[in-house]
């Protein structure tokens, strides 16, 4: 099992994500994925536009996804692949997958610990409003390829305008975050907001525990 998870994790970015346990001592599961989503995790500089293949551009405005793994700064560029009921699924070139529903990351695939899926239904519209209350719930597989759903109580505060650097260049956003707390999870996702329009135009969301955080900027 760790070689297939291994080979999985490899293959986003030619094997630029760090695999494997938190740590070798004998904390819980609950104290490793608590850990796992707080700790660990680095700033990484947003991918300047010359690290875009030409492939990625010639999709089109709307079509790509610039996607960083915060924990290693690994870039890479997805396409989206389909639409089923208000969720759109975008694929690397390796074949990992993200899922977003209204830009709220919804699952994953391919990757060495993935997100089975989430309820995110009433995120985005407090997102946007800048301020609320929203319920989550995450599903995992445990050790023994279970499902396990965690729920969570997400608190959406407006922090204020921020100058923030993407691919198209600094443009001025308003920051947004949302802090979720759970039983067995805690975490607070990021989210820069068109100034004009509100539109999500930079992202940072927990993804799972051993993977972290992912930034997501729309082209």
């Amino acid at each position: 099992m760790m070689i297939r998870n291994v080979a999985i994790c490899m293959a986003f970015l030619g094997g630029t994500i760090a695999c494997g346990p938190l740590n070798k001592g004998g904390m819980s599961a609950r104290a490793l994925e608590t850990v796992g989503v707080m700790t660990g995790l680095r700033k990484a500089a947003p991918p300047a536009p010359s690290a875009i293949p030409t492939a990625a551009l010639a999709a089109g405005p709307g079509n790509v996804l610039m996607v960083t793994l915060l924990r290693r700064g690994a870039v890479a560029p997805l396409t989206r692949v389909g639409e089923n009921n208000g969720v759109v699924t975008w694929r690397t070139a390796k074949g990992v997958t993200l899922s977003f529903q209204d830009d709220i990351l919804t699952a994953s695939r391919g990757l060495n610990e993935d997100l089975m899926g989430a309820d995110v239904d009433g995120v985005a519209a407090a997102i946007r409003a800048g301020t609320g209350t929203t319920q989550r719930v995450h599903s995992f597989l445990d050790s023994e390829d279970q499902i396990k759903a965690r729920a969570l109580t997400c608190t959406v505060t407006t922090i204020g305008p921020e100058t923030i650097t993407t691919v198209a260049g600094p443009s001025e956003a308003i920051k947004v975050d949302e802090t979720c707390d759970g039983s067995a999870l805690r975490f607070t996702n990021n989210y820069w907001l068109d100034a004009i329009g509100g539109n999500i135009v930079q992202s940072q969301q927990v993804l799972a525990p051993s993977v972290g955080f992912i930034r997501v900027n729309p082209l």
